[in-house]
């Protein structure tokens, strides 16, 4: 039994020697500064140190008694050269000794013993929030009470007064107890007015106050951003806004205003666009091509209009009266816009016109062609304008079977649209086309050619055979047509049948013709008094005329059910064929 007491003994004074004390404060290791924020019952101490190597661990020690007997501990947060340790469940007014024990991964070290004395009990500290959402008769503030003084935060809020430093016996909110963060609604204010507001908090031992900020109510009018102008045509755009705030008051129209002179207002053109708050977009008609617009929304309530910031754009070339609204190249550097009909004769008024429709022909009754003719006729032979510019045949009713009667200017290798230009249908006056003569014109076999067969589009379509209205024809698409406004078939194929796309009339006219689609009606051919291939073929003259049978034919853009020439056919100038006139853009 003795033997195994000194054993235990023995061992023990081992144990003890091998368990190793936290080493007196290195001397590498020295505290650079020290900021401690003492509230009434916790205390955070920051320290800022310099070590040559990193600190594996910080721990703090806190106790009242100056031995450090019956001591708390807490982990340090460690970044980099600094340390942070919070001290919380203190006692107020009551004096605390700490230390600190530091490890480096080999060795423990502790720092001396200092001392602090937490804060007696107190009035709370808040602070004030941001003053936001002013209008004529409101505005949003708050705070937020960062420290309750030890005691129980009975009441807060805002306060708020038309002279500085506002007190809960002036205006005040109540919003609720407790520390941290409150919202208050300052309402029943008044109109372009100055106010002064600071938070406040309470407790037992008293009421304590936030900076005291200012702010200007408004005048009531509404606040409202303009949006961008986008969707710009010759004729048209889109723009809209948004009203951010009704400044207190109903908003009860809305819109955008614009004029040729700078800030617009609702005197000038303008829409309305519904009422309240939030976005809306709207619609701005009626333009002028070319032309440089400036835009501004606006937004009205019952104290007045507010603008808001202005725009300017310029309207696109605007499409010629009589045209389809849509560009197509006809060569590398021009653009063609497309009448909106075959063009069309009545020869009892000598009056020319484009068809109402692009899907109308005249057929049959062509075969009444005469000077004195009241109806209307489409199919004419070549450089039938009705100017007497030098050949035999001249005239819309003309039906000589001698083609070298349509020579243009009197020589067979003339072209229509040389010399004096008169031998071109589009040198008249169009009574639906701007009435005004030499505006419009006749497209050249080249320009066919590159229409048809060799310009870039957006899409890459250029043509489809199809059927309008149950007439037969080509369905032409303008450069910048999206193939997603409608699906077709047989895309840029000359062989295609009409069959391949059927079209009613209400897709043709509202969907199709209005994003700029140009279309061609198989309207047959005349020879004399003879009609012939109606719904079946297309012809459509050039301004160009064949140099190698002289004076026997013009070239021609043509189409049946199983093929489409747009450079190489041509007919005889005897024939009566149609005409689709153009206006250079």
């Amino acid at each position: 039994m003795k033997k195994l007491l000194i054993l235990i003994a023995i061992v023990s004074l081992i144990v003890l020697a091998c368990k190793k004390e936290p080493k007196v404060e290195s001397s590498n290791f020295s505290i650079t500064n020290e900021e401690i924020v003492k509230g009434t019952t916790s205390v955070a101490v920051t320290v800022t140190y310099s070590y040559p190597s990193v600190l594996e661990r910080v721990d703090g020690y806190i106790s009242i008694n100056n031995d450090m007997s019956n001591a708390n501990k807490v982990r340090a947060t460690i970044n980099q050269n600094t340390f942070t340790l919070r001290f919380n469940d203190l006692q107020a007014n009551t004096h605390y000794y700490y230390q600190y024990e530091y490890s480096t991964g080999v060795d423990t070290y502790k720092t001396d013993i200092s001392s602090f004395t937490t804060n007696d009990y107190a009035a709370p500290m808040v602070e004030t929030a941001d003053i936001t959402n002013i209008t004529a008769t409101a505005a949003q503030c708050g705070g937020e009470v960062t420290d309750d003084g030890g005691m129980e935060i009975t009441a807060r809020g805002i306060c708020w007064s038309n002279n500085t430093n506002p007190t809960i016996d002036d205006y005040h909110t109540s919003n609720g107890t407790g520390s941290g963060s409150f919202i208050s609604n300052i309402t029943d204010l008044t109109i372009t007015t100055k106010y002064y507001v600071r938070a406040y908090a309470t407790n037992s031992k008293g009421t304590s106050y936030g900076d005291t900020k200012e702010f200007t109510t408004t005048d009531g009018k509404p606040t409202v951003i303009t949006n961008e102008v986008t969707d710009i045509t010759g004729t048209s755009a889109k723009c809209g806004g948004n009203v951010t705030s009704d400044g207190g008051f109903p908003v009860t129209e809305r819109g955008v205003c614009w004029s040729t002179s700078q800030n617009p207002t609702i005197t000038n053109s303008h829409t309305s666009d519904g009422t309240g708050s939030g976005s809306y977009t709207s619609n701005i008609t009626n333009l002028n091509g070319s032309t440089t617009y400036y835009l501004r929304a606006y937004a009205t309530n019952s104290k007045g209009t507010s603008y808001g910031e202005q725009k300017t754009y310029q309207t696109l070339y605007a499409p010629p009266v009589g045209s389809i609204n849509g560009l197509f190249s006809i060569s590398a550097t021009q653009k063609v816009f497309f009448s909106k009909g075959n063009l069309q004769y009545q020869a009892s008024t000598n009056t020319w016109r484009f068809a109402e429709n692009q899907y109308d022909y005249v057929g049959d009754n062509n075969a009444n062609i005469s000077s004195s003719y009241n109806g209307w006729i489409d199919l004419f032979g070549w450089g039938t304008s009705g100017y007497n510019h030098g050949a035999r045949c001249y005239q819309p009713w003309s039906t000589s079977t001698i083609t070298d009667n349509y020579s243009a200017y009197g020589n067979c290798f003339n072209n229509l649209n040389d010399d004096t230009g008169q031998a071109d249908w589009g040198y008249n006056a169009i009574s639906n086309g701007g009435n005004t003569i030499s505006i419009w014109r006749t497209l050249t076999r080249d320009e066919w050619n590159y229409l048809v067969n060799t310009r870039s589009t957006n899409s890459g379509m250029r043509y489809v055979k199809a059927v309008v209205n149950g007439i037969n024809g080509v369905i032409i698409f303008p450069d910048n047509w999206s193939s997603t406004i409608y699906s077709f078939n047989s895309i840029n194929d000359k062989d295609a049948n009409y069959s391949h796309n059927v079209i009613d009339e209400t897709i043709m006219v509202n969907t199709l013709e209005q994003n700029g689609a140009v279309f061609l009606p198989a309207a047959g051919s005349r020879t004399g008094v003879t009609i012939s291939n109606i719904n079946e073929s297309g012809c459509y003259w050039s301004a160009t005329a064949e140099g190698i049978n002289a004076g026997i034919s013009a070239y021609v853009f043509t189409y049946y059910d199983s093929d489409l020439e747009a450079y190489w056919f041509k007919s005889y100038r005897r024939a009566g064929l149609s005409v689709r006139l153009v206006q250079d853009y």
